[in-house]
């Protein structure tokens, strides 16, 4: 079985599928399983992260784990994946770690940022939903104290997500201002596919009159997946943290 590292990267999700390993796509996953191969005797290596972000989606600080049978060290191990990853994959760190620790099952919890700018910028556009229409930001905060709490997001992921059990517990979300940036903050014990793009969308709609507070109200805890929602493109999402308990 070998022995267990953890590792946190950085990752620009601009050219890939999202994390998880497609057959004819390119994918981080693969991309980092294929750099360990020749650490692991040349026998396949699965990385396991703790949350699979769709195509188009970053990463500044993701957490995965792996097995590999090898006696090199962990700054070994991450120097030699950041001298063979491509430049928009970064490994920022490398521990060894009991056979106990899961990256995806034994996080606490998740935080994402979206990011939305008002007025264009090219050296941004890459990592940020552009709106070009006027928005009241009051009514965006409103919308986010009321995602706080428990709910069933049945009606806020897409449908072919795999899971039945829906709900999820979100500890922190709010808009904050941060120079040209307006960020879309969101810590959950749990994320379903396209849930926070999903929120995002649906909230701008509410921001900009197109939909009302009420009916966004009603998306949380309706098991409905017909019910009208929008969606936030890709580009403006980042996985920002993930929490361990023996982060505190």
């Amino acid at each position: 079985m070998g022995r267990r590292f953890k590792i946190i990267m950085q990752y620009d999700g601009s050219n890939y599928c999202g994390w998880q390993r497609q057959r004819y796509q390119p994918s981080v996953q693969a991309k980092i399983e294929n750099a360990l191969q020749p650490l692991n005797q040349n026998q396949p290596v699965m990385v396991i992260a703790a949350g699979r972000t769709d195509s188009g989606v970053h990463a500044r600080r993701q957490t995965a784990h792996f097995d590999l049978v090898t006696d090199l060290s962990p700054e070994t191990i991450r120097k030699a994946l950041n001298a063979t990853l491509p430049d928009d994959i970064y490994i920022d760190y490398c521990q060894e770690v009991g056979k106990e620790f899961h990256a995806r099952f034994t996080a606490i919890n998740r935080t994402y940022h979206y990011q939305v700018v008002v007025n264009p910028n090219v050296f941004l556009r890459k990592y940020v939903w552009l709106v070009n229409f006027r928005f009241d930001l009051e009514l965006l905060q409103e919308c986010a104290e009321l995602v706080k709490g428990e709910h069933d997001f049945t009606a806020l992921c897409r449908a072919a997500t795999e899971t039945e059990n829906k709900m999820a517990t979100i500890y922190e979300s709010r808009w904050e201002e941060q120079d040209e940036l307006l960020v879309y903050i969101i810590t959950a014990n749990r994320f379903l596919h396209a849930m926070v793009r999903m929120l995002v969308g649906s909230m701008m709609e509410v921001a900009r009159g197109k939909y009302s507070i009420g009916a966004f109200k009603n998306l949380l805890g309706k098991n409905d997946t017909k019910m009208q929602v929008y969606t936030a493109p890709a580009q403006g999402l980042f996985l920002w943290n993930v929490k361990y308990q023996e982060d505190n």
